[in-house]
């Protein structure tokens, strides 16, 4: 099947390989970015269109990852650590060398082979919605479950990107009382959360350390059971493991540069915290759809969260805008082809 790409995300992890920080992203280049993908059909083999239940024209998204016909991994749904596949093999990490090269979403059209997993964008989910929807919504359900998230927990969630955001916003349908920990220049993302129901926000001061963020929460809010770390920072990685009430659990998510952080292991056996790391959404794609049309229900578009937009030929332009290299702090950045 060829997709027309009609809108591709920007993420965070595109950031880090834009300069060059990932190695195993430079042995591959060149490569195409983007992971974060609707398109719309533009043509499809006669077994395809049998087996996907596709035609020319639907709007569509596709993983950016896919299951091999048998590994370990993919046999417990984790398709995205396919032992025979490896992480390498998807949309945004392929290099061009491997035919037929429309391996990213930085591109008029992408190629999608027999096993990746496509899915038809539900009707009335516009096209900024259905890409908030099955990338970013679809990590924060997951990321949200997998710290065990239970109705009443206080879930804490650092960084108001629009990853921090997904996970507030799946933490709250799920019944927990939320914390949106970020900067004073996140005060408007902070109040984007506040409109879906997040409990309680934090703009840390210039020069404010750990501890008093903690006693602010604290205070506030009480002691936190899940600690959602998005910002990938140091000192996000350091509030998350010091704010985690003994018995809790840190979802540690976000690459963080420089790799290497010193982590108080005594401290996290002392209080025998959980440290999950969530691997992106396998198996979510669905159900982020369908929260993101519940959500419309109620009068909220995550499309929205997609505030600045670029042509293709401004690639490093958008780039720069997300790592907020120009005079602009956009919620979520998206490329447009045509």
């Amino acid at each position: 099947m060829l997709v027309e790409v009609v809108l591709c995300g920007v993420d965070g992890s595109e950031l880090h390989m834009y300069k060059g920080e990932m190695a195993w992203v430079n042995e591959q280049a060149p490569v195409v970015f983007g992971d974060e993908i609707i398109g719309r059909v533009s043509s499809i083999g006669a077994d395809a269109k049998a087996c996907r239940g596709l035609d020319v024209g639907d709007l569509v998204t596709v993983e950016s990852r896919w299951p091999c016909e048998g590994c370990r991994t993919c046999d417990t749904g984790q398709y995205y650590l396919c032992e025979k596949r490896n992480v390498f093999t998807g949309y945004g990490t392929l290099p061009m060398s491997h035919a037929p090269g429309l391996w990213g979403g930085y591109a008029t059209h992408v190629f999608v082979p027999e096993y990746a997993l496509a899915y038809k964008v539900p009707e009335g989910l516009s096209e900024r919605t259905a890409l908030i929807a099955c990338s970013p919504l679809a990590n924060g359900i997951r990321w949200v479950e997998k710290g065990g998230t239970k109705p009443g927990d206080h879930v804490a969630v650092i960084g108001p990107g629009t990853q921090g955001l997904a996970c507030a916003l799946a933490a709250v349908r799920l019944g927990a009382k939320v914390t949106l920990i970020g900067l004073e220049a996140d005060c408007e993302r902070l109040e984007v959360a506040k409109g879906f129901g997040v409990f309680h926000t934090v703009a840390m001061e210039r020069g404010e350390t750990v501890d008093v963020t903690i006693r602010r929460i604290q205070e506030a809010a009480g002691d936190v059971d899940v600690v959602v770390e998005t910002a990938g920072a140091g000192t996000a990685k350091k509030l998350a493991l010091e704010l985690v009430r003994p018995l809790g659990t840190v979802v540690n998510v976000s690459v963080t540069t420089p790799a290497e952080q010193p982590v108080d292991w005594p401290s996290l056996i002392q209080r025998e915290v959980t440290l999950v790391n969530p691997l992106s959404h396998p198996g979510a794609v669905d159900r982020a759809f369908e929260l993101a049309q519940e959500l419309l229900a109620d009068g909220i578009d995550i499309g929205e969260w997609i505030t600045h937009v670029y042509g293709l030929e401004e690639a490093d332009k958008a780039i720069e805008a997300a790592a907020y290299k120009l005079d602009v702090r956009p919620v979520k950045v998206a490329l447009q082809p045509r």
